[in-house]
């Protein structure tokens, strides 16, 4: 009987191959130095990093290099700038002024005051700020932008305590001597006392010290008058003036008595009215306490 299956047919093998010779794993020369490459941190940030930073950039220079190009990019910038330097949320509409005299916020809204409705953005804070350092009767000053529409100016300004009349005009003087600003009308601070002459703000603790001791008689007194930069004049509302010694020229005065407009009288200490008795035939009147 035939076998059902046919025999396996018998190829005989090429010559010059080894059959059971077995097949090399190790990879390629260029494929093994890859691979060594590839494990060297420095190259493996090149090829992820530095390869598309340096691709991006290329690109970008080749963008910017055409002046069309650069053109659209500063229009495109402008454009979202106003966009939202117009937004309702950056407008500033209204102006406030706190601390500040009434004479100073004038000053500061006649300066600032028609810039409004404006944008924040438009605004430089700290030149708005040192222009009102730089007003003399200004101590401190503050700018800040607030929400719902506001520029709030905060002022801390130095309070005057003279009036000094000078050829050129009223000013205003603070307690060191500080010519803090000009002003039109002596009604306008009719509670300061008013001083006048060369040298009278070099003598300002004199002043001061003359008009404590004429308290008393304050509502008769026009001002004081410095004299050849030396002494003092107390000047009265009716064109009356008290020339007063050089040194200490409070010393001797008890009392100025201006009750009879026609007759001003001097209540004096003791001694000086016995050494006035003594160097001039006057009669003084004298009264009791």
């Amino acid at each position: 009987m035939q076998p059902l299956s046919a025999a396996p047919r018998l190829i005989a093998p090429k010559r010059g191959v080894d059959r059971n010779a077995a097949v090399d794993p190790a990879p390629s020369v260029l494929s093994y130095r890859m691979q060594r490459l590839w494990l060297t941190p420095i190259f493996r940030a090149l090829v992820r990093v530095g390869l598309p930073a340096c691709s991006v950039v290329v690109l970008v220079w080749m963008f910017l290099s055409q002046d069309e190009n650069r053109a659209y990019l500063r229009s495109m910038v402008q454009e979202a700038q106003v966009s939202v330097q117009n937004q309702p949320v950056h407008q500033l509409q209204t102006l406030t002024i706190e601390g500040a005299s009434p004479l100073l916020a004038q000053e500061i809204r006649a300066e600032f005051g028609d810039l409004f409705p404006i944008s924040a953005f438009e605004l430089d804070l700290e030149a708005m700020r040192r222009w009102i350092m730089d007003i003399a009767s200004v101590e401190h000053a503050a700018v800040i932008a607030s929400p719902g529409g506001l520029l709030s100016v905060q002022v801390s300004e130095i309070a005057p305590e003279f009036i000094w009349r000078t050829v050129e005009g009223l000013q205003l003087v603070s307690a060191q001597g500080e010519v803090l600003r000009r002003v039109e009308r002596r009604a306008d601070f009719a509670h300061l006392p008013l001083i006048a002459g060369e040298g009278a703000l070099e003598a300002l603790p004199e002043a001061r010290a003359l008009l404590s001791t004429a308290d008393p008689v304050v509502d008769k007194l026009r001002g004081l008058v410095r004299i050849g930069e030396r002494r003092w004049d107390v000047v009265l509302l009716d064109g009356q003036a008290i020339a007063l010694p050089e040194v200490n020229p409070d010393r001797d005065i008890l009392l100025m008595d201006f009750r009879n407009p026609r007759r001003p009288t001097l209540r004096l200490r003791p001694q000086a009215l016995a050494g006035l008795k003594q160097v001039k035939g006057v009669t003084f009147s004298e009264f009791a306490k």
